[in-house]
């Protein structure tokens, strides 16, 4: 599992959690919730593919994520106030989730002193990263978001080899990057030529890391730090 808050759990409070747990299967195409709707629950994917999503004032829909088994869905909702899901979640394949509700979330919390402080700063902590990755949006150019971006990746790669595995399409890639899919196209296009990338399906293989960050002016420490 991700982490989230469902990490910050000792053994007994996991145990009181989800003894009020509803496993519930939904079909592909079934709204999970709406954007604006009140946040009554929390989900964990036990199974399958869920997409968040915004729909945009010109009617097109804005993926901003993709979920997949162990991701926790709208965990920052339940102590948003208004209490709103802020995007609307989508099923893309049959799926099984741990459903839990508000009610349950907010009664445990609030009965453990240790442990609302320690959802707080876990919700500090996300919300520095968010913002550190607008920050990064609107100070660094293309190519520069997208090595950090593999980067990013790669910590989080449980083998540490010169591959990059990419889960997501290159469409909600481009969308995490702030850029069009055009633009993510001709950077790997440009990274590729250069010698620094060898495409191979949705896996990347990177020929070595420090002359790919020199390439796009960064230092190699993102890989490592």
């Amino acid at each position: 599992m991700s982490f989230s808050i469902i990490s910050l759990l000792n053994k007994t409070q996991l145990a009181r959690l989800e003894s009020h747990q509803e496993k519930i299967t939904y079909q592909a195409g079934t709204i999970l919730f709406n954007q604006g709707k009140e946040a009554n629950h929390m989900y964990i994917i036990k199974k399958g593919k869920v997409t968040l999503y915004r729909l945009m004032p010109n009617g097109e829909e804005k993926v901003f994520n993709v979920f997949l088994a162990g991701d926790v869905i709208a965990e920052m909702a339940m102590f948003m106030s208004p209490r709103q899901y802020p995007m609307t979640a989508r099923i893309e394949q049959e799926s099984v989730l741990a459903v839990y509700k508000h009610t349950d979330i907010k009664q445990l919390v609030s009965q453990t002193p240790e442990l609302a402080v320690n959802v707080m700063a876990y919700m500090t902590n996300k919300i520095h990263r968010l913002v550190n990755d607008v920050n990064i949006l609107t100070q660094v150019n293309a190519n520069q978001r997208f090595v950090m971006k593999l980067a990013e990746i790669y910590k989080k790669q449980s083998i540490k080899e010169e591959k990059i595995n990419l889960s997501i399409t290159k469409k909600l890639l481009a969308t995490q990057l702030g850029m069009t899919p055009e633009t993510l196209s001709r950077t790997i296009k440009r990274l590729k030529n250069e010698g620094h990338l060898i495409e191979n399906g949705n896996v990347l293989k990177i020929k070595d890391i420090p002359t790919l960050c020199q390439s796009v002016n960064l230092a190699a420490d993102i890989f490592y730090s």
